[in-house]
């Protein structure tokens, strides 16, 4: 694609794209508005290149502009935004919210279970961002971690609404997704519903609270995993991590129901009970509901530690943007954010904090730096409160 000029006249491309299967995302500075945006384009050549049907990438490229106009019509903050449409050199593109972060897919990556704040945190983000969509007609069809962006701040951007669908060109149209987070009735080609999207919201939150998603490895065959996400069981996430509160294991396993119908009935309720459970992170005696009834009609909780440990986890992320991990300020603040995350009862998401921060005093400050060993110190201190309870 040529790129040494303006693209729609205003967009001017700078550094170098991302590519997928679909086509590449470039940054690009907007020269009319001063900002920067995303491009992203449909590789129309490039899908009739790998062998796929001239029908089919005419439906795509249908697809492709109904859902653009339809996603402009959603604007919230946990959903990136398209901003325009446009075509430059034969390739259709859209313009986008860029977003300065990296997907959570990312995160996960880094070896340790997110702390459980962190996990409810996105959890209610990402089901706020659905909802916005979902009451505009617009279904996701693929979420998974690579389409759930942590922004700098730390909060969280969906992308890729309704683009996911062209994700696998040798499925049907009704078929497509990611296998390891796609609900049971679209592997019998329902086109999908709220409801699904709220499976594969299911099967992240699984991930989040394990380190692994409920069925499957990515090395799986598709559908040796497709048959699993119809038929068998998950563990709870409590049989994978001790320590894991009974109502997330409940949430958990009605977000994975096989049955659609007894799923919860929208992402807000979803969103609204996960305010609910991070507000009880370190409360006495909170009651655990267990019934779907429950699920659906939240109720007023004490607030425990919650709202500090969440000011405490932006603030890491505001610092490390703008002086470096390095800072001390920053070191002390990860410390404090370890310590209240163990006092209101994630004993292991603390361990993994304080691990996290070992292994970057060693890598910033050498392996016998006092700040590492301090945090390796308080590693070994949670563990073993983990193991008391």
């Amino acid at each position: 694609m040529e790129t040494s000029k303006l693209i729609g006249g205003r967009f001017r491309v700078k550094d170098h794209a991302v590519s997928g299967a679909m086509g590449d995302v470039w940054p690009a500075e907007d020269t009319k508005l001063g900002r920067t945006v995303a491009l992203k384009f449909l590789a129309r050549r490039r899908l009739r290149q790998r062998g796929a049907a001239t029908e089919f990438t005419d439906w795509t490229v249908k697809r492709f502009e109904r859902e653009s106009i339809a996603m402009a019509r959603v604007s919230h903050a946990h959903v990136a935004q398209i901003y325009d449409t446009g075509e430059h050199d034969g390739e259709l593109y859209i313009v986008m919210e860029y977003i300065q972060g990296r997907s959570l897919a990312s995160h996960l990556k880094e070896g340790s279970a997110l702390t459980l704040e962190r996990t409810v945190r996105w959890t209610r983000e990402i089901c706020e961002g659905l909802g916005a969509a979902h009451s505009r007609k617009v279904l996701h069809h693929d979420i998974k971690p690579d389409n759930i962006m942590i922004t700098k701040q730390g909060t969280v951007k969906i992308v890729d609404f309704g683009l996911a669908s062209f994700a696998d060109v040798t499925q049907s149209h009704t078929g497509v997704g990611t296998a390891l987070y796609k609900a049971p009735e679209r592997w019998a080609n329902s086109p999908g519903s709220v409801h699904s999207d709220l499976y594969s919201v299911g099967c992240v939150l699984y991930e989040m609270l394990t380190g692994r998603p409920p069925f499957g490895s990515p090395q799986d065959d598709a559908m040796t995993v497709g048959r699993m996400h119809q038929d068998n069981l998950p563990a709870p996430p409590s049989a994978h991590r001790p320590g894991v509160p009974e109502r997330l294991d409940c949430i958990v396993r009605f977000l994975l129901a096989k049955d659609p119908a007894e799923r919860p009935h929208s992402a807000e309720a979803v969103a609204v009970v996960m305010s609910e459970v991070g507000h009880s992170f370190g409360t006495e005696n909170v009651s655990i509901p267990t019934g779907r009834n429950h699920l659906l009609d939240a109720t007023e909780s004490n607030v425990g530690h919650s709202e500090r440990i969440q000011e405490l986890d932006r603030r890491i992320f505001e610092l490390e943007l703008r002086f470096g991990p390095d800072r001390q300020e920053v070191i002390e603040t990860r410390t404090e954010h370890a310590e209240l995350t163990g006092r209101s009862g994630d004993t292991r998401g603390a361990a993994a904090l304080y691990n996290r921060l070992g292994r970057d005093c060693q890598n910033l400050f050498g392996p016998h730096d006092a700040r590492a060993l301090n945090a390796f110190e308080g590693v070994a201190r949670w563990i073993a409160k983990s193991r008391r309870h």
